[in-house]
């Protein structure tokens, strides 16, 4: 967590971090800022080695004493520039700053900005995509290895007290986020179902008004959770059932479910070559719940959440699920396996049974469900479905203000067709007219058949996010690789 201090003008800065436009000529904000600098920033764009397109970084080493080194990041246009480029021109900024080895540069806040967004808000994404660039997982990596740790970050403005709120939150849901990311980026060998178990319990210690409760074996078979118990049984790790419950306000709770699969083989149906490689990401849906009701509780806000998170490994043994086995949900609905590699879907489906029975508000269900949304969406966009239009609105709009990005891909009559079986209620796996397309979809299928109530009508408003973008192999200009923490500014966002 780094400092976060708040000036109106800059004293003396190893690096002073600028956002500029495509367009027009600079604000008056950075006028300010001594001739010599604002000279260079002018010739730089008169001789185009900066011009303010959207990605765009270039770093000055100004020979100033009170500014040493300035990096321009470019915003594109005024008119059209998003809260999603703005944060990855922050983090671009912020990131060329530490391969400087700077541990505390500053930030200027454009005022048309501030004109455009608010000044809270402002300061709270320019928080978050610092926070965000800056995280690293290094723990077993070499003393020497270790990049600079940044220890504080300046905001230039003149908005004090309004950027104080919204830094002080930004910082807030940052340490949520990078919490996350480290539990997914945590190796396997180490992150196993008693460890996430614990690491939800040790967030707790956030609020007096959070309770963490983690089920082992012997409660988890007393709710009778066939399809979990059926996917935990091949490994030697005892599953989990993690329950937190974050009660800042009174009323009928959003429920959060997160696919909690802390290493991924496949099981019997053993994955291929490199397809078994960040199967330890297998676990992000379960993070990003511990993300969302962290920072929620965090932040004090006036939200009823819990939390479920089914966790557990799938794994190759003597004593794994088979296809052809049928595995009863805590319903009393059969499953037949048809591919033990759809696993994640199991265990949610036991979690979205449970769910009914806490009279929920609405449900939404994360998970790094399927291959088949990372082929329709890429490595940006992340699959929302859900039977409720004003669900997905409602969800959209969050997106829009954090600058994550989700896609509406279909649920409907023909994916659910797909996954009826002779011989038992549904199977694990299906694909429209009888082939292997629409796997996302046919997923998403199979969870919506366990939102439904005894009369098969809907229990609760619900979603799926099939979390296709939850980590980089690759880092960006804007963030380092491994897991990224998508969807929890989301959700904290719309929650709030």
């Amino acid at each position: 967590m780094m400092k976060i201090t708040i000036k109106q003008q800059i004293d003396v800065s190893a690096c002073h971090i600028i956002p500029l436009f495509k367009d027009g000529e600079l604000s008056d904000s950075v006028k300010k800022i001594d001739e010599e600098v604002q000279g260079l920033i002018t010739k730089a764009k008169e001789l185009k080695d900066f011009e303010g397109k959207a990605g765009e970084v270039l770093m000055l080493v100004t020979g100033s004493e009170r500014l040493q080194r300035v990096v321009l990041v470019g915003l594109g246009k005024e008119k059209t520039v998003t809260i999603r480029q703005y944060k990855h021109a922050i983090g671009a900024g912020v990131m060329v700053a530490q391969k400087k080895k700077v541990n505390s540069p500053s930030v200027h806040m454009l005022e048309p900005l501030i004109t455009k967004w608010g000044a809270d808000r402002i300061a709270q994404e320019t928080v978050i995509a610092a926070e965000m660039a800056v995280y690293t997982f290094e723990e077993h990596k070499e003393e020497k290895a270790k990049v600079t740790p940044m220890h504080m970050i300046t905001l230039v403005t003149n908005k004090n007290e309004e950027v104080q709120q919204g830094a002080q939150a930004g910082s807030l849901i940052a340490q949520a986020i990078n919490n996350a990311r480290r539990l997914g980026n945590t190796p396997p060998s180490i992150m196993t179902p008693k460890l996430l178990a614990e690491e939800a319990q040790a967030v707790a210690s956030v609020s007096d008004k959070l309770t963490v409760a983690v089920w082992e074996r012997e409660k988890i078979e007393s709710e009778k959770m066939g399809c979990f118990l059926g996917v935990a049984q091949g490994s030697e790790q005892d599953p989990r059932f993690i329950v937190m419950e974050y009660k800042g306000a009174e009323g009928a709770p959003t429920v959060l479910v997160g696919k909690g699969i802390t290493f991924d083989s496949g099981g019997l149906s053993i994955k291929t070559g490199d397809y078994m490689c960040d199967m330890k990401f297998d676990m992000l849906g379960g993070a990003t719940v511990i993300g969302i009701v962290q920072a929620l509780a965090a932040l004090d806000a006036p939200v009823h959440v819990v939390g479920l998170i089914p966790t557990c490994e799938n794994m190759p043994s003597g004593q794994s699920y088979r296809p052809d086995d049928i595995l009863t949900a805590s319903n009393g609905k059969t499953v037949l396996i048809k591919n033990t590699d759809a696993e994640g879907r199991l265990i949610l489906a036991d979690a979205l049974v449970y769910a009914q029975s806490l009279s929920p508000k609405q449900v939404i269900d994360f998970a790094t469900l399927t291959g088949a949304c990372l082929v329709a969406l890429g490595e940006e966009r992340s699959g929302l479905f859900s039977p409720v239009d004003s669900l997905v609105n409602t969800i959209v709009s969050a997106t829009e203000k954090s600058g994550e990005r989700l896609w509406r891909l279909p649920v409907g009559e023909e994916y659910s067709e797909a996954m009826k079986s002779d011989i038992a209620d549904i199977k694990n796996i299906g694909g429209v007219n009888g082939s292997r397309y629409g796997g996302a979809s046919t997923a998403a299928a199979f969870l919506e058949f366990f939102t439904k109530d005894k009369e098969d009508e809907p229990a609760y408003p619900w979603a799926h996010i099939d979390l296709s973008c939850s980590y980089y192999g690759k880092a960006k200009s804007y963030i380092k690789s491994g897991a990224n923490g998508f969807g929890i500014q989301t959700f904290v966002d719309l929650l709030r």
